[in-house]
């Protein structure tokens, strides 16, 4: 497989009856799942989608996303996950920029389509339908796969993801197939054949987040089951992992956070789910302890929407290197350079992480500088600082763009991050540079506490005294949330801005 044009119908071969997607009372087996994906490709044929038309999908956490996915690159098409947050300004740059060709959605961004005004340039538009009415909402199409469908070759574009642009505007990832495939390969035929039947996946994480697409392809290529919920609220997620028996979720921090500070308020035996996945920002070593504590694995994974998936860590690899970030990926190269001199540094020593690997992006849809500014002779340059240790394993150290410089020392934002997010009563903790007439830069502590905690500012500060240098020691100021963008990650920006404006 060098394509994921047929991924679809290759588990459907291999696994035909087998549990493939579900939301609420809705199930399909891989077979139902690849006649969904016939249809919809019968429907974009008919509307004269030819190969490399880029598609937009504006909907939430549904059985209709994979279809839609997997409908699209049946065709040749290239699929472009849209942010659920996005505006109708965001939107007409992205319709403009793309050159997208439709946009399918749910009936909840109706309005945002209305009062974007590029959509007129588009060919046309597709509102979908929620569960039960989706899955008769194509019955009318042919459920055999068509005849005339285009070769897709590896080198052929499968995705176009637009970056979260926390650090700033958004740019056209451009993956290929071949990229994709090759992440999907690296475990080997004999993970694809071997299906476990028990592995029941959550999907509660947005699908245009590059974590959930690259899981959403995982879980088709090994035969596991895809449950999907757009429920939020941490007590409704927990009834969704019980009644559906979930095996596996991934979520960011915050929310793994609030799920298992819902569980540990009840009563919950034998509770199933086994493993917890995350990633996009960093995971805190008290959160794996916690999670530990209650019988769950959490592992993390660092990666990029440029560069797919690079490292992972997870408790079998040993507490030891719980604050790493993992070992590298199969087939991934990882080395890390001096930020200003672009040469390599010797083993421990922090700089720049550079990787280089079979699942890279192409570059930027018709940006070249941004580009060349990234990617130079087959390394992609991340603008993370970072380590690599004696035994191979990658420590992230925050954002070059995000250290704060305070006197002539710098301070990464994520170590400090890590010690007030390890204090109790602590639920969500960023870190920012303020200004400061004798340093240049201080760090603030941003901090939502737990609803029912005592915590006080100055515990904060004191338990941080006891664990970091002098320097590092941040100001603390509680905030009842923090801004955030779709996907979950915290806008330090933001949070900066309104700090500033209430000085």
């Amino acid at each position: 497989m060098n394509t994921l044009q047929y991924l679809v119908a290759e588990r459907a071969e291999i696994s035909p009856q087998h549990e493939a997607l579900v939301e609420h009372n809705e199930r399909y087996t891989f077979n139902e799942f690849h006649e969904k994906v016939n249809q919809l490709s019968h429907y974009f044929l008919e509307k004269g989608i030819q190969k490399g038309d880029r598609i937009g999908i504006l909907a939430h956490t549904s059985i209709a996303y994979p279809v839609v996915t997997m409908g699209i690159l049946q065709v040749g098409a290239v699929v472009v996950p849209l942010s659920k947050s996005m505006t109708p300004y965001e939107l007409d740059s992205i319709i403009t920029s793309g050159q997208l060709k439709a946009i399918i959605h749910h009936n909840e961004f109706t309005s945002v389509l209305e009062k974007a005004e590029q959509t007129d340039g588009l060919s046309f538009t597709l509102k979908i339908e929620d569960a039960k009415e989706f899955t008769t909402q194509f019955s009318a199409y042919n459920p055999n796969t068509p005849e005339a469908l285009p070769e897709v070759l590896p080198e052929d574009l499968a995705l176009m993801m637009f970056t979260s642009g926390t650090t700033g505007k958004s740019k056209g990832c451009m993956i290929a197939h071949g990229s994709v495939s090759a992440f999907l390969n690296s475990g080997g035929q004999e993970e694809r054949a071997n299906i476990d039947k028990s592995m029941r996946y959550l999907f509660v994480h947005p699908f245009f987040h590059m974590s959930s697409m690259s899981i959403l392809f995982m879980c088709i290529n090994t035969g596991n089951t895809m449950v999907c919920s757009e429920e939020t609220d941490p007590a409704k997620v927990i009834e969704v992992i019980e009644k559906e028996n979930i095996k596996m979720l991934f979520a960011l921090p915050p929310a793994l956070k609030y799920i298992v500070e819902e569980l540990e308020k009840g009563d919950h035996y034998d509770f199933p789910l086994k493993l917890a996945v995350s990633g996009g920002t960093k995971v805190s070593e008290s959160l794996i302890e916690q999670y530990d504590r209650n019988g769950m694995i959490l592992a993390q994974g660092y990666g990029s929407t440029e560069a797919w998936i690079i490292s992972s860590w997870h408790p079998q690899m040993g507490w030891k290197k719980v604050s790493s970030a993992g070992k590298p990926a199969p087939h991934v190269e990882v080395k890390i350079v001096d930020p200003d001199t672009r040469q390599e540094v010797p083993t421990g020593e922090k700089g720049e992480v550079l990787v280089r690997s079979p699942y890279l992006f192409k570059g930027y849809w018709q940006n070249e500088e941004a580009t060349n500014a990234v990617l130079q002779d087959g390394w992609l340059a991340m603008g993370d600082a970072g380590r690599l240790d004696e035994d191979g394993f990658l420590y992230i150290e925050g954002r070059y763009k995000d250290v704060i410089v305070y006197g002539g020392d710098n301070i990464y934002p994520d170590q400090v991050e890590e010690v007030v997010l390890a204090a109790d009563g602590v639920l969500e903790a960023t870190v920012v540079g303020m200004p400061d007439d004798v340093y240049g830069e201080v760090p603030y502590a941003f901090v939502v506490k737990q609803e029912a905690s005592a915590l006080t500012e100055e515990d904060v500060v004191n338990f941080c005294k006891e664990r970091l240098a002098p320097y590092k020691v941040p100001t603390v100021v509680f905030v009842s949330s923090l801004p955030k963008n779709s996907v979950g990650k915290v806008l330090k920006n933001e949070v900066k801005k309104q700090a500033l404006a209430h000085a």
